[in-house]
């Protein structure tokens, strides 16, 4: 039979039976050999989808984007695949891969619907990734990283304890708090002590103008942490993802939610040993339904770091950057209600200045205790705004106690 036979056959077959993987490799083998590269990856992709585990499809993958010139992909796909089953060398992917050079740790899976290609979905894998976050790395929160530790970790890690009370290792788990104070940076750390697969989720992969994919999206999303379990599937700004149906003006936010809350419930699927972490800094924008158990019951608030904590911050930040001896407990002092981020924001300024004597008046100097001064006087804390909202949402949210343990904070620092 001429190629042109041959892919008229296989297209029979997989219309017939799209799940055909054995019909759909030949396929995607025939395009890539009949020079329709870009046919051949489109469908290389939806094998990595429906087969995660198989290196034969990565591989193909990778020879389809080296013909279309995309070389860095290439690589990244031909690294992946020496970690699965059936990796066979391929030479010319080879010569440009040594077994020197480390995996990325990303897998791209990009969503085909028919001949449309909608988008991308990146998971970023927490195995065999060099730069793992361990809790040792998080300085302060120590509160925070010891209740973590008791709900999320040890039930993977020490699971025979917990089995004997029949307490399962998966479940969710909601970080809250304002911007910048580490939400994302917990997540990817308990992912490393739970020695599990991270997986993060951004809106962007999620979300989709046709109707119908997002649905698909986060269904796909949901099978890939449940095929590579223990896993920690990280919802970042679940707001958005699961907005309230009751403030909703769109049908497509509440199919998209009722979609999300199918998956959590493992409907048709088993959700044990994948761990659902969650963060917003709006939790009051979450569709009540979230917070239900078998979803994310537990919500843990994650506040700007205390005195304490920001000292540690500065200290660490600047254990390489020349400084004069200044007063660091007063500094932090006066960085109340600031986050992490803003701490960065305060030393970054604090650098500036300290750069702008060395170009403008020729004077190379260590920062300074003025330094900070200077850049305290023009740095305002990101949190405030957040606190004043949760602060109204306590004052006022009658017999609601969801955010008691806002309400504990705000009483502690005594936030007016």
């Amino acid at each position: 039979m001429t190629d042109n036979t041959d892919r008229q056959g296989l297209e029979q077959r997989l219309l017939a039976n799209p799940f055909d993987a054995v019909a759909r490799d030949d396929y995607a083998a025939l395009l890539l050999k009949t020079d329709c590269a870009a046919e051949a990856l489109a469908q290389y992709e939806l094998l990595c989808q429906q087969q995660a585990d198989q290196a034969s499809h990565l591989i193909g993958a990778a020879c389809a984007l080296l013909a279309l010139g995309r070389r860095e992909e290439a690589l990244t796909s031909y690294r992946k695949s020496r970690d699965l089953d059936g990796f066979e060398p391929v030479e010319k992917l080879e010569a440009l891969a040594p077994n020197a050079v480390p995996s990325t740790g990303v897998t791209q899976l990009r969503v085909v619907s028919g001949d449309r290609t909608d988008g991308v979905v990146q998971f970023s894998s927490a195995r065999g990734n060099t730069q793992k976050v361990k809790f040792e790395d998080i300085v302060g929160a120590d509160d925070i990283k010891r209740t973590i530790r008791l709900q999320i970790i040890e039930p993977f890690v020490n699971p025979g304890l917990f089995q004997r009370f029949r307490k399962q290792a998966g479940g969710g788990i909601l970080l809250y708090g304002p911007p910048g104070c580490g939400k994302t940076m917990l997540a990817k750390a308990v992912a490393s002590e739970c020695n599990a697969e991270f997986i993060s989720v951004g809106i962007s992969d999620v979300l989709n103008m046709w109707i119908g994919e997002s649905e698909r999206n986060l269904a796909a999303i949901f099978e890939r942490a449940r095929a590579n379990v223990p896993s920690v599937l990280f919802f970042d700004e679940i707001d958005a993802l699961a907005y309230s149906r009751s403030k909703a003006s769109s049908e497509h936010t509440r199919t998209v939610v009722n979609e999300l809350l199918a998956q959590l419930d493992g409907m048709g699927s088993d959700n044990r040993s994948v761990l659902m972490l969650a963060a917003t800094n709006m939790p009051w924008d979450v569709d009540p339904a979230m917070r239900r158990p078998g979803r994310f019951a537990r919500q843990v608030f994650v506040p700007p770091p205390d005195a304490e904590g920001r000292k540690a911050m500065i200290v660490e930040k600047l254990a390489d950057v020349p400084c004069e001896p200044f007063d660091v407990a007063a500094i932090a002092r006066r960085c109340e209600h600031f986050s992490g981020a803003d701490i960065d924001g305060l030393i970054e300024l604090a650098k500036e200045r300290a750069l702008a004597s060395a170009i403008i008046d020729r004077n190379e100097r260590p920062l300074s205790q003025d330094d900070f001064e200077s850049a305290l006087s023009e740095i305002v804390p990101s949190t405030i705004d957040w606190l004043r909202t949760a602060r109204n949402l306590v004052k006022f949210g009658g017999a609601d106690r969801s955010y008691k343990e806002v309400e504990t904070y705000l009483k502690r620092v005594k936030f007016n």
